[in-house]
């Protein structure tokens, strides 16, 4: 293990880090990219862009859990509603979307599928993860490691398609 196999894999951590939290920067081109230019490797891209995802999705995790106990962001009461009107079902279709997430049987699943995948965006189901009961130390880990398939399921796509090319 050569000082670059390092520096790819934290060069790759940095932008797995931000790239989970500003969901505009998008870590598929990343992984083409430098691919493609032969500046990282397919392991040294998906093991940093995976552990960097891991972090930030933990990161946002914790925050949104934890944050609702600071003052300004308090849960207000709720206002109420009328039934049929368009908050109605949003609020409707926000509990069950939680209930789902929250679910034993469900949970861990939907997270999984999300992180390998991107269906549904992986930044809701961190969210919707954050306000139930999950477990944290589950979330981690099947977080990172549904990363760590996908990024080297498309870095290895990458490689042999840019040695295809060439």
């Amino acid at each position: 293990m050569t000082g670059r196999f390092w520096y790819e894999i934290a060069s790759a951590f940095g932008f797995g880090v931000v790239s989970s939290l500003v969901p505009i920067l998008n870590s598929e081109i990343f992984i083409v990219g430098s691919l493609a230019s032969g500046l990282l490797g397919p392991v040294e891209v998906a093991i940093g862009l995976a552990l960097g995802h891991g972090v930030g999705k933990v990161t946002m995790f914790w925050a949104v859990r934890n944050g609702r106990r600071l003052k300004w962001f308090a849960p207000r009461p709720k206002k109420p509603v009328p039934d049929g009107s368009w908050r109605a079902r949003w609020r409707r279709w926000n509990a069950r979307a939680a209930h789902l997430v929250e679910s034993p049987r469900w949970g861990m699943p939907i997270l999984i599928f999300s992180a390998v995948t991107g269906i549904p965006p992986v930044y809701l189901v961190v969210i919707y993860a954050a306000t139930t009961k999950m477990k944290f130390g589950w979330f981690s880990l099947w977080v990172t490691v549904g990363f760590f398939i996908r990024c080297y399921a498309l870095a290895l796509a990458t490689h042999w398609g840019v040695h295809l090319v060439i």
